[in-house]
């Protein structure tokens, strides 16, 4: 039913249109701000009612899911504004500092309520339950879990990281209600201070939640590694054109959502027509946006595959480039055998986790002296590069 609705929401427009996806986050809002608020005050009243810091702190973390939905729909309204001429790449990524200010408000949330609970444990108070009371909670997880549903597959449909975070989050919350649903049924039980020791873990949970969010989205917004699955389909898109004999150095720029940019270096053909060769590179270009949706640049690197002497000279470079250790892969390989300007090029990528700055410019000299044993006429030039790019 809940697929059935996503589906009708979507109804085969363009998500990767801003205005579209400003609509989609204003229903997924709206939706929020309606049942997190009931939630709410419904918690709240049962709080009050009660004595239970722990209802009362799951009341209070609906109450920021409002807050969240709120923020949500004027995050996604400024998301979609057309590019300007202070911003020509679009306002997309508005929408990632949306998720930073709901992951702060939630660990703000989530402290407090640590100094509350404490507070409760030493100075316990009576807490009541009824099978009403119960009944009103696992309600509560229900309509949590339509949420998480809801929130989970639009999410996807649209590729929306803020969608899927508040989904993540409602998951968050019915554990966080089955946590309270059982600390009532404990307490009757015990003298133990169930009651505020609930009260803390849930605030704990909270404030776990909210720095998990603003990790998944200050991510994106400092710039994140390519997804390796996309970066295998564009390759794979790439390399079944014919004259492309190779790809690296994939980098993909995240303006937001709806806007991606990416620069690839292809290996081609040294002999091909130019102008041949530039209309295969706008229809592989052009191929890409249409298909990923990506504004992707390709710089070209000519390469002969049919020179005998390039060929032994590249797999004797290979062999000394992997003998260093630290070395990852090598490419943009070129050679020049000119007796009196033999030339010898090529970028080295090394591991970025288990190198320093002062260890790779000691790789680097050594693979020069290495070179220059094996081709003692030639000048070497080599540019060293992190394992940062996909391939």
């Amino acid at each position: 039913m809940i697929s059935k609705l996503v589906d009708r929401i979507i109804d085969g427009r363009d998500y990767q249109n801003g205005k579209e996806r400003e609509r989609v986050g204003t229903i997924s809002g709206v939706l929020g701000i309606v049942l997190n608020f009931l939630l709410f005050s419904i918690k709240g009243l049962l709080g009050l009612f009660t004595g239970s810091i722990s209802i009362i702190a799951d009341a209070f973390n609906n109450l920021t899911d409002t807050a969240s939905s709120i923020i949500t729909i004027f995050g996604f309204k400024l998301a979609g504004k057309e590019p300007d001429k202070e911003h020509p790449y679009g306002h997309g990524r508005i929408e990632y500092l949306t998720g930073l200010t709901i992951a702060v408000l939630v660990i703000v949330v989530g402290y407090q309520f640590v100094v509350s609970s404490f507070k409760k444990i030493i100075n316990p108070g009576v807490v009541e339950t009824s099978p009403l009371i119960l009944t009103i909670l696992f309600l509560s997880m229900s309509v949590k879990l339509f949420i998480y549903v809801f929130n989970k597959n639009l999410g996807k449909k649209v590729q929306s990281g803020t969608l899927l975070a508040t989904a993540q989050d409602a998951i968050g919350d019915v554990l966080t209600t089955f946590v309270v649903f059982l600390g009532l049924l404990l307490s009757p039980l015990t003298t133990l201070p169930v009651d505020g020791i609930v009260g803390v873990l849930i605030a704990l949970y909270i404030i776990y939640s909210g720095i998990n969010l603003s990790l998944e989205t200050i991510n994106p917004i400092l710039g994140q590694k390519p997804d390796r699955e996309l970066a295998e389909r564009i390759k794979k898109k790439i390399l079944s054109y014919d004259n492309i004999y190779g790809v690296h150095d994939l980098e993909i720029h995240n303006y937001g959502p709806s806007k991606t940019m990416a620069t690839i270096h292809v290996e081609v053909p040294h002999n091909m027509d130019l102008v041949e060769l530039h209309n295969l590179i706008d229809k592989i270009e052009r191929h890409i946006r249409e298909e990923f949706h990506i504004s992707l640049v390709i710089h070209m690197d000519p390469v002969n595959y049919q020179d005998e002497k390039y060929l032994s000279v590249k797999e004797t470079v290979g062999e000394i480039v992997h003998s260093v250790e630290g070395v990852v892969s090598y490419h943009d390989f070129r050679y020049t055998g000119l007796s009196e300007h033999e030339l010898l090029i090529l970028e080295v990528v090394v591991d970025s986790k288990n190198t320093t700055e002062e260890s790779r410019e000691k790789i680097r000299k050594e693979l020069e002296e290495k070179l220059h044993e094996e081709f003692k006429t030639a000048r070497i030039m080599i540019t060293i590069e992190l394992d940062v790019t996909v391939f």
